[in-house]
């Protein structure tokens, strides 16, 4: 069920940036199972179908107002937005904290910390943080492209 950019939102914060972090087999697959969980879960919450997750999936769709709700709701299910609809950076370093390599803490921590400015956007729902998880996602977005984010272990 865990489609792209679900997978993405993980790999972003909690697993294979190219250099910077150790990731085994087994958390990977980790990942992925709670991946997987949050998907369902979401799913059921706010009534996403299978076919609209393949469909998503298949498009490598990237979260819009057609979607966005459900990004949100994998982003706090996931830790990284608070209740409050809010970017978590906290828990985002704590998270990749584990895999982090010594050379390139200091990178990784600085591009978590960069999507903290979503958090000073102007959104129009609030704590429901689906126009923030727009924004949250399209931070993410351009520090995976400064650090090089594998999803090799996708799929």
């Amino acid at each position: 069920m865990a489609f792209y950019y679900s997978v993405l939102i993980v790999a972003i914060v909690a697993a294979s940036v190219n250099n910077c972090l150790a990731i085994t087999e087994e958390q990977k697959a980790t990942l992925r199972e709670k991946l997987k969980a949050n998907a369902l879960a979401c799913s059921s919450e706010l009534g996403v179908t299978d076919e609209q997750l393949k469909q998503w999936k298949e498009e490598k769709k990237t979260p819009d107002d057609s979607n966005k709700c459900f990004v949100a709701c994998m982003f706090k299910k996931s830790g990284l937005m608070d209740d409050q609809g809010l970017y978590s950076e906290s828990t985002a370093l704590e998270k990749v904290k584990p895999y982090l390599s010594e050379a390139k803490k200091d990178e990784v921590n600085a591009s978590i910390k960069a999507c903290s400015s979503v958090n000073e956007q102007s959104v129009g729902d609030g704590s429901a943080g689906c126009d923030r998880a727009i924004e949250l996602f399209k931070c993410f977005q351009q520090q995976k492209e400064l650090l090089g984010v594998s999803l090799d272990f996708v799929e």
